[in-house]
C-alpha cells in the first residue's frame, strides 16, 4: 500500500509513519507537511535514506501541490493541523500622557506595579488592569486600544530585521506582520510593510500649558530653582518657570526642537559645571533661541561665532537648563527623544518644535518636481518619536537607514513626503539573539504598532485557537476540503481523517460515543468538528471513501514541549516550575501514541467507509495527579508545582467510548504507568532533541500555544 500522510512531521504523524514502515514492510509513505508549528523534520531524520519514504514540503490548502502528491496513492491519512525583541519601541497612552517606551521598559514598569504571573506555557505575563493603551491599526488608521497583557519569554536563535521606507522592526522569524494590503504574513517573507501613518487623534483633549517637574529640584513660587555651579564659578540661584503657556511655552518648544537637532549637554567634572550647547550655521537663529530662553529661564548664555561653517554655538552654563533638556529630551545624540509633553499639546506647539528641529537638522531635497524635507538621527527612540509626532500632525514620511560602521552608530533618515512612492529600500537581515522577547495583547484588536515607523505587527500571546482561529479554520476546514476534492477527482480508494475527542465537548459522566452530537467549546475544537462534518458530507454526497478517528489525549516520544506531559517532564528535568492550570482537577483520558498509531492503522485497513471510530486509552487521570506522577518519575519535589490562572474554554473532562474500534480487534498494549515512565526516560535521554525547541527559534512559535488541545 502506498500512503499519503499529511502533517506527517508532527508528533502523531511521525510516530504513525514510523509505525507503518516498521509494521508493513511493503508499504510506502509520502509525507506532505508545511513544516510550521509542530512540523519538525528531525522527527523522521532516521528515515531519510529509506527508499520507502518520501517527503514533500507543501501546504494542504494548496490544491496543485495536494493533487500532485496524491496521484497514485492507495490511501490518505490526514494529520494536518495548524514575538518582538526587548529594545523595540512602542507608543503608549496612559491617562492624559503619551510616550515612546521600549517594550522591555513597559514590562518591567508594570510588572513591578502589578506583579508577574507564569502562564501554562511558562510565559511571564503582566496584566496592567489600568487605562494603558497601545496604538492598534483598525479601519485604515491607528486607534488607542487598551493593553490587556504584556508577556515575555526567553529566546535564543535567529531574529529577522525588516527595514523599509515605511518603518523598521525586529521580530522572531515566524512572528506575523501585516503587509501593505493589510494581510497577515510571516515576517521572514519580507513583505511591503503596513505602518500606521494616520492616527485617530482627539485634539479636544490636548492642552496649551505644561507644568515642569525636574528630579530632586525644589519649586518655590512657581519657579524651579538650582545653583549654577558647585565649584569655581560664583553660585547664584537660577530658575526655570514651572508653569508655561502661550509665548513662553512656544519659546520652550522652539528651544527644545533646536536642542534635539543639534544640541549636546555635558557635565565638567574638573570644575563641577554643567553646559548645554546648541550649534547652527545660522547666527540669527541662535539669537532667536537666546531670546526665547529669556521667556522661561533667567540662566545666562553666550554665543561663540567662528568662520568655519556650523561652528556658531549658543552655550548655557547652567545646571537647571542642563536638567531641563536632559530630562525632557535626553543627553547624548543616541539618547535623544521627542519631549513626551509635546504629544498632548495643541498643534501650534507641535509645529513650533518641528519647525525649529528642521532648522537645526533638516534640509530640503529636490527630486524632479517634488521637494521634501529630510532629517536624520542615530537615536532609534527619537526616530520612533518623530514618526509618532508626524502622524499625529497628519504628515506622512518615509525612512532610510545607515548601518553602523567603525565608530559610527546606525542612523535613521526621515523624509517628509506628500505622495505614495513605491521606490525605496526593502532590507532584510537575520541576526543571532539571546534574551527575552515580548508581546502585547490589545483589546478589540489582534495587532499593535511597534518599531520605528509604527509597523503593524500581530499580537500572539493568548492561545492561538482563542485569538487566531483563522489559521485553524484554514487548515482544519479549507485544508480538509482541498484534500477531499483531490481524493474525489483522482478516485483515491481511501482517506482517514484524524480528529480529536475535544469535538464532543466536556463530559460530566460516562463516555462519548461516535453517534453523540458534537459540542466543541473553543475555536480549535470547533474547527476540527467542522472538518469532521465536511468529511462525512463528502461520504454522504459523493461517496468519497472516508473514515474518521477521534482519539483521546496522546503522549509519547517526539511530542513538542508545549503539551502538558513533555512540558512538565522537561521543566522538571530543568528544576523549573510546572505551571498547573486552575485547581488541577481537569480530567483527561491518556493514550500512548503508539497505541493510537496501531488503532489508526487498523481503521485504515479494516474500517468501514463513512464510519467514525473513537480511540481512547481508558486511563482517566486528574491533571494534579498526573503532575505528581511526573515529579515522582523525575525525582523532583512537589514544590515545583505552580498554580496558574485557568485558560478560557478549558473543558473539565474528556472521555470516549472505544467499543467500536475494539470490535475491529484493537486494544491498547501499553499500560499507562509503564508508558509514562518510558516517556519520561525518552525525554531524559533525548535532551538534544527537545532542548533546541525550548530555547531556540521554535520556542517563539509554539511556546505560547500550550493547552490548545
Amino acid at each position: 500500500m502506498k500512503l499519503l500522510v499529511t502533517g506527517g512531521s508532527g508528533f502523531i504523524g511521525s510516530n504513525f509513519i514510523r509505525h507503518v514502515l516498521t509494521t508493513h514492510a511493503d508499504d510506502r509513505v509520502v509525507n506532505l507537511d508545511k513544516l510550521t508549528y509542530a512540523g519538525n523534520p528531525a522527527n523522521l531524520a532516521d528515515l531519510e535514506r529509506d527508499p520507502r519514504y518520501a517527503f514533500v514540503q507543501g501546504d494542504i490548502c494548496d490544491a496543485a501541490i495536494v493533487r500532485e502528491a496524491i496521484r497514485g496513492v492507495d490511501a490518505v491519512v490526514n494529520f494536518a493541523a495548524e514575538s518582538v525583541v526587548a529594545d523595540t519601541f512602542i507608543p503608549i497612552h496612559w491617562g492624559h500622557g503619551i510616550r515612546i517606551a521600549s517594550i522591555e521598559e513597559l514590562f518591567e514598569t508594570y510588572g513591578a506595579k502589578r506583579g508577574v504571573l507564569i502562564d501554562g506555557s511558562g510565559v511571564e505575563v503582566v496584566e496592567p488592569n489600568l487605562p494603558l493603551f497601545a496604538l492598534a491599526f483598525r479601519n485604515g488608521m491607528g486607534h488607542w486600544k487598551q493593553i490587556t497583557h504584556i508577556t515575555r519569554h526567553r529566546y535564543t536563535g535567529r531574529v529577522v530585521r525588516l527595514r523599509q521606507k515605511w518603518g523598521s522592526v525586529t521580530v522572531t522569524p515566524n512572528h506575523s506582520v501585516y503587509n501593505a494590503d493589510a494581510q497577515l504574513v510571516a515576517a521572514e517573507t519580507n513583505p511591503e510593510l503596513l505602518a500606521v501613518r494616520k492616527i485617530n487623534v482627539d485634539r479636544s483633549r490636548h492642552r496649551d500649558y505644561i507644568e515642569i517637574c525636574l528630579p530632586n529640584i525644589k519649586s518655590v513660587d512657581g519657579r524651579v530653582y538650582t545653583r549654577t555651579a558647585k565649584g569655581g564659578g560664583r553660585p547664584r540661584d537660577v530658575y526655570v518657570q514651572q508653569s508655561l503657556k502661550g509665548e513662553a511655552l512656544l519659546a520652550l518648544m522652539r528651544f527644545l526642537g533646536a536642542y534635539v537637532a543639534e544640541g549636546n549637554a555635558l557635565f565638567n567634572k574638573a570644575n563641577g559645571s554643567w553646559q548645554v550647547c546648541i550649534g547652527n550655521t545660522d547666527l540669527a537663529f541662535l539669537e532667536e533661541l537666546r531670546n526665547d530662553a529669556e521667556l522661561f529661564t533667567n540662566a545666562g548664555s553666550s554665543i561663540t561665532t567662528r568662520v568655519r561653517p556650523g561652528a556658531h554655538q549658543l552655550t548655557f552654563s547652567s545646571r537647571i537648563v542642563h536638567l531641563l533638556v536632559t530630562t525632557l529630551c535626553g543627553a547624548h545624540s543616541y539618547q535623544k527623544q521627542v519631549p513626551e509633553v509635546l504629544y498632548t499639546l495643541t498643534d501650534e506647539f507641535k509645529n513650533a518644535f518641528l519647525d525649529s528641529y528642521l532648522r537645526g537638522d533638516g534640509n530640503v531635497q529636490e527630486y524632479k518636481t517634488v521637494s521634501s524635507s529630510r532629517f536624520s538621527t542615530n537615536s532609534a527612540k527619537l526616530a520612533a518619536g518623530l514618526g509618532l509626532l508626524l502622524s499625529m500632525m497628519d504628515l506622512d514620511y518615509s525612512l532610510s537607514y545607515r548601518d553602523a560602521r567603525g565608530n559610527q552608530r546606525p542612523a535613521y533618515a526621515m523624509n517628509l513626503v506628500s505622495t505614495y512612492d513605491a521606490r525605496g529600500e526593502s532590507l532584510y537581515s537575520e541576526h543571532q539573539y539571546e534574551g527575552y522577547v515580548y508581546d502585547l495583547s490589545v483589546e478589540d484588536a489582534h495587532n499593535f504598532a511597534a518599531g520605528v515607523g509604527n509597523v503593524v505587527v500581530h499580537n500572539t500571546h493568548v492561545d492561538r485557537s482563542l485569538n487566531e482561529p483563522d489559521e485553524f479554520l484554514r487548515t482544519d476546514v479549507f485544508g480538509v476540503f482541498t484534500l477531499l476534492e483531490a481524493v474525489k477527482e483522482l478516485k483515491i480508494p481511501r482517506v482517514v481523517h484524524i480528529s480529536t475527542d475535544e469535538v464532543y465537548g466536556s463530559v460530566e459522566r460516562g463516555s462519548s460515543r461516535e453517534s453523540d452530537p458534537l459540542r466543541p467549546s473553543n475555536p480549535y475544537s470547533a474547527s476540527k468538528a467542522g472538518g469532521d462534518l465536511l468529511v462525512l458530507a463528502y461520504w454522504h454526497t459523493h461517496r468519497v471513501p472516508a473514515l474518521i478517528t477521534r482519539s483521546s489525549n496522546n503522549f509519547g516520544p517526539y511530542q513538542y514541549p508545549e503539551k502538558v506531559i513533555p512540558l512538565f517532564v522537561t521543566n522538571a528535568l530543568d528544576d523549573t516550575p510546572l505551571p498547573l492550570y486552575g485547581d488541577g482537577k481537569n480530567v483527561r483520558d491518556w493514550l500512548y501514541v503508539l497505541d493510537n498509531c496501531a488503532g489508526i492503522d487498523l481503521v485504515l485497513r479494516k474500517g468501514g467507509d463513512g464510519e467514525v471510530y473513537n480511540i481512547g486509552g481508558g486511563h482517566e487521570v486528574e491533571n494534579i495527579v498526573l503532575t505528581r506522577q511526573i515529579l515522582q518519575l523525575t525525582g523532583k519535589p512537589e514544590t515545583l508545582i505552580q498554580p496558574v490562572k485557568d485558560r478560557p474554554g478549558h473543558d473539565r473532562r474528556y472521555s470516549v467510548d472505544s467499543k467500536k474500534v475494539r470490535q475491529l480487534g484493537w486494544t491498547p498494549r501499553h499500560r499507562f504507568g509503564e508508558a509514562l515512565g518510558a516517556t519520561v526516560a525518552w525525554y531524559r535521554e533525548h535532551e538534544a532533541w527537545w532542548r533546541p525547541l525550548k530555547s531556540g527559534e521554535f520556542r517563539a512559535y509554539y511556546e505560547k500555544q500550550y493547552g490548545h488541545r
